[in-house]
């Protein structure tokens, strides 16, 4: 696939909320891809490489990917020994890359 097929679609929303007394309040929407392209996942890769400690929601953000599709992602990583779990005990799940 050329990278025009695997651009990611992402769509931006601004919703406008009613809140009391008349006031209103503006939040954005956006609509993240599910899937990661490959040279994404590369680009990942390397960031991962150079970080000391990575969080799901960190990737997500960076990249625009949905924050379940990177955990998938990052178990994938813990699977082929790239990562491991700072403390699995947290709930908040902090990766730490695996020195070679």
């Amino acid at each position: 696939m050329s990278e025009k097929e695997e651009k990611l679609l992402i769509r931006k929303a601004t919703l406008n909320l009613r809140r009391k007394y008349g006031r209103t309040k503006q939040i954005d929407v956006i609509e993240r891809d599910a899937f990661i392209p490959r040279h994404v996942e590369e680009e990942i890769k390397k960031y991962i490489s150079k970080r000391k400690s990575i969080t799901a929601t960190e990737l997500a953000i960076k990249f625009d990917v949905r924050v379940s599709t990177i955990k998938l992602l990052l178990n994938k990583y813990m699977e082929e020994g790239l990562l491991k779990l700072l403390d699995p005990s947290l709930k908040l799940k902090i990766y730490v890359p695996v020195s070679q």
